[in-house]
């Protein structure tokens, strides 16, 4: 169980899913020990575009993430 004095460092990356990140987000897969994929309910292509996302995590980020 953690201590409970423990702190930690979070980094929080909103880049809307536009694709003028993608290469920005990427770099930053590589880092990452979490993701949390969020998508807009009243569009359907941002939810279709979670794959993609999906995708690009896997490909650029450690197994474990």
């Amino acid at each position: 169980m953690p201590n409970s004095n423990q702190r930690w460092k979070t980094q929080i990356w909103d880049t809307s899913g536009a694709k003028t990140f993608l290469s920005i987000t990427t770099t930053h897969y590589r880092f990452a020990v979490g993701a949390i994929l969020v998508y807009d309910v009243t569009n359907l292509q941002s939810f279709l575009n979670l794959k993609e996302w999906l995708e690009k995590i896997r490909e650029y980020s450690d197994e474990n993430v």
